[in-house]
């Protein structure tokens, strides 16, 4: 029994260390590759006192976790093309690639500049010839490598004379100029680290590091701890190092976890970037056209409807990846202001005297209204977005006069904002069509769809139900062979809607039509009508009607309690007032 009991043990034994040979083998196929850039003598701008520090030591870092790294220290514009270059040239067998930069950076019309040691920058066109751009870099990190893992973290958000010099010489165009660095679009599988928040200036520090290195250097090499893990321990750091004045940021689109070290792992190498030239610059353009290229020919071959389409151009491109960086800026501070508000909330509601509930209610009103402009900021965002993702509309096959709206049909109901027309087809300028599981879902489709005004529910067995959204309405038809037309009354969507926060303490007048949402512009209620014995609402959850002496609530998560006051009638016009309700 003794001996069976040592035969077991030894074979436990023998499989942990079978499975860690596995792992380590595991970690080891794995390429990972990194370009760390320090740069500090500038030659026309202040000296940083750490950067070589911060790229010397995460270079280090790095290597102790498998990275082949690449490492250029205080690199001229010649130096950091050619590191690039070198870079460049073994992205494609990389499976994780990373880079970081330590150094000036800055921000002109809302585009990302890093700083060689060399750079003078006496006017916008100096940028072009005396700086690297960050999208360029990124560009050359992403494109080829689907389904590979794409990391940035950029140390390069300090205050930088440079971005001063350069406003001036800019006159008028020199609110172009930002500080700090601007929100980057990632693509997919690509982390982007910022040392603080897109617009603001990271610290220097006193010590070897910068506050955001030191923080990075002493959580990345912990064990089993994902990136988004490691991030939010920098950020909690940075935090407390800084006394709160400074607030890492990081936005994610990867597909997969990433771990720094996830077990064992091979030691990897480091290699000084070579100096490179003009050639260099021009070989990674000549890369980057060739790939661009041939990933046109396989989505045209991919989807040959995609073949005859007109690219969107470039600068409607920056655009798009502009407003949608900022949009994720938007929410994630909508996001954690609604945390803030809750635990605001929380807290007046420990308060033991009126003076102090008074001031903790003023807390939290100031938080509501934060949170309302993050919210409209983003609603803002979104239609810009969508309308310039939106597709032309097609063109039509003849130039016959389209019959005007039929006004002999009625519609049989309203439906969240929208004239339902059963047994119906619509016709006018397509914007979309698209696969639908019920009415709701093809009238989201449509509120969601920048221009839209009409659509075409058309039920079948699902996932086959359509709907189609249209941006005009020529024709409504009693004839057609099953469908559900819908058309959206003219007042619906001409203005955002007022915002109802949990903190609201003023009557708000009410007028049908008014559209009432919560404090980030989200679960839209509006005012059907009013009459001399009530309010009726209608929502995405049905109708509701609030009466005088009811205490009512909407059905949003948080939504406050409130009444409602009549005045006027027997001949003088009905007003209605919205009020909250006493606690």
């Amino acid at each position: 029994m003794l001996g069976g009991v040592v035969v077991s043990v030894t074979r436990i034994v023998a499989l942990g260390l079978l499975l860690l040979g596995f792992g380590a083998l595991e970690a080891q196929a794995e390429k990972r590759l990194a370009l760390v850039i320090g740069n500090s003598a500038y030659a026309h701008t202040s000296v940083l006192s750490n950067t070589l520090h911060d790229a010397k030591d995460v270079a280090a870092a790095l290597e102790r976790t498998g990275f082949e790294v690449i490492v250029a220290t205080d690199a001229d514009k010649r130096r950091m093309d050619g590191a690039l270059r070198a870079f460049a040239e073994k992205l494609s067998e990389a499976d994780v690639a990373l880079f970081f930069y330590a150094g000036h950076g800055l921000q002109v019309g809302n585009e990302n500049f890093l700083v060689p040691v060399d750079a003078r920058l006496g006017s916008q066109r100096d940028l072009e010839f005396e700086a690297v751009k960050l999208n360029f870099v990124l560009r050359q990190m992403e494109i080829d490598r689907e389904g590979k893992t794409t990391i940035v973290m950029l140390d390069a958000c300090r205050d930088n004379p440079l971005s001063r010099s350069l406003a001036r010489s800019m006159g008028t165009r020199s609110t172009a100029v930002g500080s700090g660095l601007a929100p980057a679009s990632t693509g997919v599988g690509t982390f982007i680290a910022y040392a603080t928040q897109p617009g603001n200036v990271a610290l220097d520090g006193d010590g070897r590091n910068s506050p955001f290195t030191s923080a990075l250097l002493a959580n990345m090499e912990r064990r089993g701890r994902n990136l988004n893990a490691t991030m939010i321990e920098v950020r909690k750091a940075v935090l407390s190092a800084t006394g709160g004045k400074q607030v890492p940021w990081d936005h994610s689109a990867l597909t997969g976890d990433f771990y720094f070290v996830p077990g064992e792992v091979a030691t990897g190498s480091q290699t000084a970037a070579p100096r490179g030239g003009t050639e260099d610059v021009n070989a990674l353009k000549a890369r980057l056209k060739a790939l661009e290229d041939a990933e046109k020919k396989r989505q045209a071959s991919a989807d040959p409807t995609r073949a005859g389409v007109k690219l969107l151009p470039p600068e409607t491109l920056n655009r798009i990846a502009e407003q949608r960086a900022r949009l994720a800026v938007a929410e994630d501070k909508a996001k954690d202001l609604q945390r803030r508000l809750l635990e605001a909330r929380r807290i007046e509601g420990q308060a033991r005297t009126p003076e102090e509930r008074q001031s903790r209610l003023q807390d939290s009103i100031r938080i509501q209204r934060e949170m309302t402009e993050a919210g409209l900021r983003a609603r803002r965002l979104r239609e810009e977005i969508a309308a310039l993702t939106a597709p032309p509309p097609p063109v039509p096959p003849t130039a016959a006069t389209p019959t005007p709206l039929a006004v002999d049909l009625a519609p049989s109901r309203k439906e969240r904002g929208f004239d339902i027309y059963e047994w119906a087809a619509v016709a006018g300028d397509e914007i979309k069509v698209s696969g639908a599981d019920s009415l709701n879902g093809c009238l989201n489709t449509c509120r969601n769809t920048a221009g839209c005004v009409a659509g075409a529910y058309q039920p079948s067995v699902p996932p086959r139900s359509s709907c189609s959204v249209y941006r005009k309405v020529v024709r409504l038809n009693r004839d057609a062979s099953g469908g559900t037309a819908f058309v959206k009354p003219a007042n619906i969507g001409q203005a955002p809607c007022r915002p109802l926060g949990i903190s609201f303490a003023e009557a708000i007048t009410l007028s049908p039509g008014l559209s009432l949402c919560n404090g980030i512009g989200q679960h839209e209620v509006r005012v059907e009508r009013i009459t001399e014995t009530a309010v009726a609402f209608t929502s995405e959850n049905g109708d509701f009607t609030c009466r005088p002496g009811d205490l009512c609530q909407f059905s949003w998560p948080g939504a406050p309690l409130f009444n409602v006051r009549i005045s006027g009638g027997a001949g003088s016009p009905t007003e209605a007032t919205l009020t909250p309700a006493r606690r």
